[in-house]
């Protein structure tokens, strides 16, 4: 039994030491691993080849990289991040933005995000967001979304039967911006600040009085400016 015990320590040993070495060497190997842009050589783990990175890697330095290297660079799909906290994620080629990719950081002080096609580090072409996206449409027969005016504000009508759904209970709007406030029968938000992420729930029963709905409509606004919002049940 003692013999037993003897055996399977020695073994346990045997293969930390085998693990430890293992990280070791792998250790070593990054050490001896360069990364060619200055910005970011001062670090890295991953992959290499021909004592450059090559493959997944993560390198650091003043900035910051993870993703796909090819001969020391940044090349392929990463994410890069500046020293004072600005972040592209993206495509690369020899060490340079190009390509597909998101850019979130400020411009002139302002918090921007840039959606676009990267050519040799500069933006060559930019990608609009859409005016609004619809996340969630539960239980409602049909919306229009409309802008109306330059005013910041969302205004939210309620119509069933082609005239103003007057049954609508238990309403809940939430918006990440603004302030609730009600015009006539309309609710909304106003002072918002764009993009904006609305929620809408309530409960409704539907055109012929017969069963009533839990309601759901979320969305995302892009462009700012007075938007009316109808939905029908």
């Amino acid at each position: 039994m003692k013999k037993n015990v003897f055996s399977i320590l020695k073994s346990v040993t045997l293969l930390v030491v085998i693990t430890y070495s293992n990280q070791g060497a792998l250790y070593a190997q990054n050490q001896d691993c360069k990364v060619l842009l200055p910005e970011i050589s001062a670090a890295y783990t991953g992959k290499c080849k021909n004592g450059l990175a090559h493959g997944k890697g993560k390198a650091w330095g003043t900035d910051s990289y993870e993703g796909r290297f090819k001969n020391g660079l940044p090349h392929g799909f990463g994410i890069y991040t500046w020293a004072n906290g600005d972040k592209y994620e993206g495509n690369f080629y020899n060490g340079q933005m190009d390509g597909k990719g998101i850019f979130k950081g400020k411009i002139n002080g302002k918090d921007s995000i840039y959606t676009g096609f990267w050519q040799k580090g500069v933006l060559h072409h930019k990608i609009l967001p859409p005016k609004y996206q619809i996340i969630n449409a539960r239980n409602v027969q049909r919306y229009t979304i409309t802008k109306t005016g330059s005013e910041n504000r969302i205004l939210i009508a309620f119509t069933q039967n082609g005239t103003t759904n007057n049954l609508v209970t238990n309403l809940q709007i939430v918006c990440d911006t603004g302030s609730p406030f009600k015009l006539g029968e309309k609710s909304g938000f106003e002072n918002i600040l764009f993009p904006v992420n609305c929620k809408i729930t309530y409960q409704t029963p539907n055109a012929l009085r017969t069963v009533w709905y839990d309601v759901t409509f979320e969305f995302i606004i892009n462009e700012a400016g007075e938007w009316a919002i109808n939905l029908f049940n």
